[in-house]
């Protein structure tokens, strides 16, 4: 190359076609021979290569091949190429008939979309598909000679330089900063993927979401390492911050309080260097909610607390990490500090908030928010209190269409339900509420609703109902399912 660039860049592909061509070849056999430089000396993968060589980005490429089966609408996305682009060394292994319609978009045969590793981890039936396959003529691999090396460059004080060579080279040098690996369209399909996965968290199984937002992490830590425009290296690192809040938020609903705060430390890494403030917010929220389920309520509350720090002017509005404080207060009996909190909440509370829009994670929906109060609530001995929130919870969750229910929340709010008519001396009220969940499978429940109802049947078990048949019955029962869901 007649100039130091990064091995198989944008650049360096460039300066490549303008060699070939000053060789003579035409444009048509570019492509090939640029995949097979690419391979060859830069050790990029097959499918990446051939589809840098197509100078195609991910999603245009799943643009093509979606194009190319005839359903523009056929669902391949530009994540699922880089997927198949990774393995067999992590993503997911392509299909033959997928690599031949890669091959197609690409110009070139399936079979020279496989590597050694690839064919090393072929099924049987797909590696014999591979050699019943004739082969197709190649082309001769070009070696890349060392590039040239520089002229040594002098002092700026040698007055012997010649005024032609003052600044040589600094328009290049300048013009490499506006060089990136990323594209408007990779960094919308990020954003975008992260919002799909947000919205659906309420009615898909959190494994299923914890495992997609490791793709999106793994893919912009993988962009993160190459070169951006400084606005597109933040927008990715804002991912970064976003997506691991959200999967230590996620890990933490499974009981994976170990993974929650190492994913979280890694989501406040990045908003330090990213310097937003919205991203604050985002992973202080999940900080407390974190903080707080695996026991440590008042860190919980000091972390929401200096979240509330962050003013972003309501793109994530004050709710959730106020009521977060309150909690994380009511878990050590801190009646002041919880009552502040909740007349703070209540003083800014909008009943027809909902919760869409891009941050629509964090911003709990109403009965989540009036959920919240009323545990805090409970937990300071403001049992009637809290059963006024709890059925203003009732009826909003009700009120949410089928998508938008989270389904823990019927779970806990008949648990908490459960544990104010027993502060009112209530038993049978009690009984009500809980007896339905008895029928339900606990063990697809996140872990906090298995804590709860071990709380609640220590409660049960309690001096005060210790004489009773119904609580003892009801106990043993609420500890049975517990029990048996972790199994």
């Amino acid at each position: 190359m007649s100039r130091q660039v990064k091995p198989g860049s944008k650049p360096y592909r460039a300066q490549l076609r303008d060699r070939l061509a000053a060789l003579g070849f035409p444009e048509a056999a570019m492509p090939a021979r640029v995949a097979e430089n690419l391979i060859v000396e830069c050790r990029i993968p097959p499918r990446t290569a051939w589809r840098l060589a197509s100078e195609l980005s991910l999603d245009v490429a799943a643009h093509h091949y979606n194009a190319v089966t005839g359903d523009p609408r056929a669902g391949m996305r530009g994540t699922r190429i880089w997927e198949y682009e990774q393995w067999p060394e992590r993503g997911v292994r392509p299909t033959v008939a997928a690599l031949r319609v890669l091959a197609q978009v690409y110009g070139t045969g399936w079979k020279s979309l496989l590597g050694l590793r690839d064919l090393e981890q072929l099924p049987a039936k797909d590696l014999a598909e591979y050699h019943a396959e004739p082969e197709q003529a190649a082309a001769p691999v070009l070696a890349t000679p060392e590039p040239p090396s520089r002229p040594a460059r002098t002092s700026p004080r040698d007055e012997g330089r010649p005024d032609a060579d003052i600044g040589a080279g600094a328009l290049d040098d300048a013009i490499l900063l506006t060089k990136t690996n990323v594209d408007d369209v990779q960094l919308d399909d990020l954003w975008s993927d992260l919002d799909f996965l947000g919205g659906a968290y309420t009615r898909t199984a959190p494994e299923s979401i914890l495992g997609q937002l490791a793709v999106i992490e793994e893919r912009s830590s993988s962009l993160l390492k190459g070169r951006q425009r400084p606005k597109q290296t933040q927008d990715l690192l804002l991912v970064g911050a976003k997506c691991s809040a959200m999967m230590a938020w996620i890990a933490g609903d499974l009981g994976r309080y170990w993974l929650s705060r190492e994913l979280n430390s890694a989501a406040w890494l990045y908003t330090q260097y990213a310097d937003d403030f919205l991203a604050r917010r985002w992973v202080r929220t999940s900080q407390a909610r974190v903080a707080f389920w695996s026991g440590n309520g008042v860190e919980s509350a000091k972390l929401a607390a200096d979240g509330l720090n962050y003013h972003v002017g309501g793109r994530l509005t004050d709710a959730p990490l106020i009521l977060a404080e309150a909690r994380g207060w009511s878990s050590v009996q801190a009646e002041p500090q919880v009552l502040d909190a909740i007349a703070r909440w209540t003083s800014i509370e909008d009943p027809e908030l909902g919760a869409g829009g891009e941050d629509r994670f964090f911003n709990i929906t109403k009965d989540r928010r009036h959920y919240m109060a009323g545990t805090s609530l409970l937990s300071v001995g403001q049992a009637s209190a809290a059963l006024r929130e709890f059925s203003t919870a009732r009826e909003a969750y009700e009120k949410l269409s089928l998508e938008s229910r989270w389904e823990a929340m019927d779970p806990m709010i008949r648990i908490d339900t459960g544990r104010a008519h027993l502060r009112l001396d209530d038993l049978d009220g009690a009984a009500a509420q809980v007896e339905p969940l008895l029928a339900t499978d606990v063990a697809k429940q996140p872990e906090m609703v298995r804590a709860m109802l071990k709380v609640l049947a220590g409660e049960l078990a309690g001096p005060r109902w210790r004489e009773a048949a119904t609580a003892r019955n009801l106990a043993e029962a609420l500890l049975d399912a517990q029990s048996s869901a972790r199994r």
